[in-house]
């Protein structure tokens, strides 16, 4: 038989069974398209178990390790601890609060978040925050941000008056003072500057705040006419390290430091400014935290001991001890890959003198004895400044400082630098945070029998929210 009569035979029929009206079984014959359908239509519906059989063991799987396997608990680089599970409650679910909590909780304890972080910051992070400058001096703004407003001069002239005799008056141009954060818990505003492998926190001004911090802590002196009481309002790095072409993006903390003090009534200014101005080309202020490093400390310390009449040591009677691989706080608020990938030295400064250290708590209850300085080789390198202590308690040194001298020191977290570095000038210090303190402030002092009293703060302390606490701790 030729090909081409091959061709010509009939293609073999399919047929499938099935039966006439009378119900007698015949073959019902199945066309080839439609076989071809048939196929095609289980071949997909076979894809399509397979997928939802794929993903359904995904999904099932992911949840089992999402909700099963341990969270954590601690962010390391972050030097805080995650959100917990929230407590359960009829009321909290009928608010909303519960479930809130829950995707919350979810949301800040993802497995393995540090590696996503780092993963984040190496290949993500670089197209977040409004970028300034040229290539090589580029910069980076994290925040709100805002643009300060110079003063406009306007002349105006008074009605039946001539050019020669206008009234010129100076109006100042509109502008919208920054909020203050209603957690009085920090001193960072939410304006970060990245420049120069250093973040800058950006200075928004005090906006007449500076005037009722003044008259705050007036109020102390007029209670403690006996006591010596000294006002240091310490600058941030903001004063320092903004290059000029980006000065409007901050306000001046020297001339609200300026004015405060001229606003202090019987109390007597510490000019912290410009020792650190003096000392601004040495590592006085970290450059990945938002706090100064000790060697800060160390000369607003120095300055204060000198208005104060005490004695104070050089720095090469202390234990120099440095601390590699530093990244502290502006990398948790901004997580900036310049900052990550820039850290420095934390160097602290160890008094050889010994001290006795009892720790209260913010009741000046419940005494322990403590240590100076803590143990830095169980911290984070995010953490680092916590060598100094927690801000939620009360530290009480007794020294071999025998002048009979008692400070009383009222801070912020700027203020738990200073504590070692005071070891050698007063008999007796008690430090006290003023966010946390739970007694009369004034009775305090009395019952402790200070000599003198000291307020030292940074500026975003001084002028913001954590200001009200000076006022409030009068009133307990």
């Amino acid at each position: 038989m030729t090909d081409k009569n091959k061709d010509k035979l009939p293609k073999p029929s399919i047929s499938i069974k099935g039966s006439d009206r009378a119900g007698t079984p015949i073959d019902i014959p199945i066309k080839p398209k439609k076989l071809k359908k048939q196929k095609r239509k289980k071949a997909m519906n076979s894809i399509a178990l397979a997928n939802i059989i794929t993903l359904s063991t995904i999904f099932v799987g992911g949840f089992i390790y999402v909700t099963l396997h341990p969270h954590e608990t601690k962010a390391d680089d972050e030097n805080r601890y995650l959100t917990k599970f929230p407590h359960f409650s009829a009321k909290s679910y009928a608010s909303g609060d519960f479930t809130e909590g829950v995707a919350d909780y979810f949301d800040d304890t993802v497995h393995d978040r540090a590696h996503i972080k780092e993963f984040i910051s190496d290949y993500i992070i670089h197209l977040k925050g409004r970028k300034f400058g040229s290539e090589g001096e580029e910069a980076e703004l994290f925040g709100s941000g805002f643009e300060k407003k110079q003063p406009t001069v306007t002349t105006t002239i008074a009605a039946g008056t001539t050019a020669s005799t206008a009234v010129t008056t100076t109006a100042i141009a509109e502008t919208t003072a920054p909020q203050e954060d209603a957690q009085a818990d920090g001193e960072l505003t939410n304006n970060i500057l990245i420049i120069n492998k250093r973040g800058v926190t950006l200075y928004g001004g005090a906006w007449g705040t500076e005037q009722e911090y003044a008259s705050f802590v007036n109020q102390y002196k007029e209670k403690l006419e006996n006591v010596n009481v000294y006002s240091m309002v310490l600058p941030t790095s903001s004063s320092f390290y903004l290059p000029e072409k980006y000065q409007n993006l901050a306000y001046s903390e020297k001339e609200d430091i300026d004015r405060l003090n001229a606003s202090l009534d019987k109390v007597i200014p510490i000019d912290a400014y410009n020792i650190l101005e003096a000392h601004k080309d040495e590592p006085i202020y970290s450059r990945t935290d938002h706090h100064w490093q000790p060697l800060g400390a160390y000369y607003a310390a120095q300055q204060f001991a000198l208005t104060a009449g005490v004695p104070y040591p050089e720095l090469s009677e202390y234990e120099t001890i440095t601390l590699p691989g530093y990244v502290g706080t502006l990398y948790m608020y901004t997580q900036s890959a310049t900052l990550m990938n820039n850290p420095e030295d934390f160097v602290y400064y160890k008094p050889k003198t010994p001290v006795t250290v009892t720790r209260y708590n913010t009741r000046f209850e419940a005494p322990v004895s403590a240590e100076l300085l803590l143990d830095p080789s169980f911290m984070p390198n995010s953490g680092y400044y916590m060598v100094f202590g927690s801000d939620e308690r009360i530290v009480h040194v007794n020294t071999e400082c025998k002048n009979g001298r008692t400070l009383v020191i009222f801070k912020d977290s700027y203020g738990n630098a200073l504590l070692p570095m005071l070891t050698s000038s007063f008999e007796n210090i008690y430090l006290c945070d003023i966010r946390y303190f739970d007694l009369n402030a004034a009775d305090f002092i009395k019952m402790v029998g200070a000599t003198d009293l000291l307020f030292a703060m940074c500026t975003f302390s001084a002028v913001g929210g954590n200001r009200i606490c000076i006022k409030n701790n009068l009133t307990k």
